[in-house]
């Protein structure tokens, strides 16, 4: 009887294959998503090119990295990327990511060979696998998709059909508040924003088409929010899609002993030193350098808002 029960169990345990957009603010929450799962007993094969995962196994721990498989796929060779193989935007200017995109198509040939060659029950993709939906279907591989932005920010660019319209109209027009928002909405890009937005599309298959199609071939999507914070936006969002919508959570690090890192060490005695609502912490993304003149704005600002008196600085 037990051998039985344990079988069942087994057969509950599903492998999934995690397949994120080449970025280490996409892969970290990817990564996130992947020990919970692993955490449940589901066992996990994670995706991406050599130097990724290379750069991943880097900062994961070793549990986790006994518990996840990763998979490696060869980075494929594309006409305007340099010649050291760069393989995530970290390591790009933002009018080289276009290229990167169309490298990120290449994988789908690797890849469609290691899925059917696998026994993988689910896929969770992310936005920009525009091909990879049909290909799960035909092997009989459930995809999800998971998104890394909040579910404001997925209800601003509308539904499917919403996204396929985008892509006949100009990028400005995402500084206007969509009419499907709450009227109450003040949600939408600034202009320089767009501009950056422009630079690193696809012009042959731009993010608004990437991120319809998957939607449209998924069978539910996953978002790292919670409806405690974004309650009416999920809402919205199960509306536009017409499929579940699950919030999983914002999947914050975990916070561990530093291990003997010794700027982390100081940092750490720096803070304690300092008394309650005295610090202002400013995180500007991954991969975000400021220039000169930014710096200067930004401290300026800071200055104009009076934040730093109410510090006491």
């Amino acid at each position: 009887m037990d051998e039985m029960k344990k079988k069942e169990h087994d057969d509950q345990k599903l492998h999934i294959a995690v397949f994120p957009w080449l970025a280490f603010g996409h892969f970290l929450p990817f990564l996130h998503l992947s020990n919970h799962l692993s955490q449940l007993g589901h066992r996990i094969s994670f995706i991406s090119t050599p130097k990724n995962l290379r750069r991943l196994s880097e900062i994961i721990s070793p549990d986790l990295s006994a518990r996840i498989a990763m998979v490696p796929l060869p980075f494929p060779s594309v006409n305007g990327l340099p010649p050291d193989s760069a393989e995530s935007t970290s390591e790009l200017p933002s009018h080289l990511v276009p290229f990167l995109k169309r490298a990120y198509d290449k994988l789908q040939f690797p890849l469609t060979e290691f899925l059917q060659n696998s026994d993988v029950n689910w896929l969770i993709n992310d936005f920009a696998p525009h091909w990879l939906p049909p290909i799960a279907t035909r092997l009989g591989i459930n995809s999800v998709f998971f998104s890394i932005y909040s579910a404001t920010t997925l209800a601003f660019g509308g539904s499917p059909e919403d996204l396929l319209r985008r892509c006949e109209k100009q990028v400005g027009d995402l500084t206007e508040v969509p009419q499907w928002m709450p009227p109450q909405s003040k949600v939408a890009f600034r202009r320089y924003e767009v501009m950056s937005i422009h630079d690193q599309m696809d012009p042959d298959f731009s993010d608004f088409f990437r991120l319809a199609k998957v939607i449209q071939g998924c069978r539910f999507v996953a978002t790292r929010s919670c409806s405690e914070l974004e309650t009416d936006s999920l809402s919205l969002l199960q509306k536009l899609y017409q499929k579940p919508v699950i919030p999983v959570g914002l999947m914050p690090s975990e916070v561990k002993d530093s291990d003997g890192n010794q700027s982390w060490d100081s940092l750490r005695q720096w803070l304690d030193g300092k008394t309650q609502n005295s610090v202002l912490y400013i995180a500007l993304g991954t991969e975000l350098t400021l220039s000169h003149d930014q710096m200067n704005e930004l401290a300026s600002g800071i200055e104009k808002s009076g934040v730093t008196r109410r510090l006491g600085g």
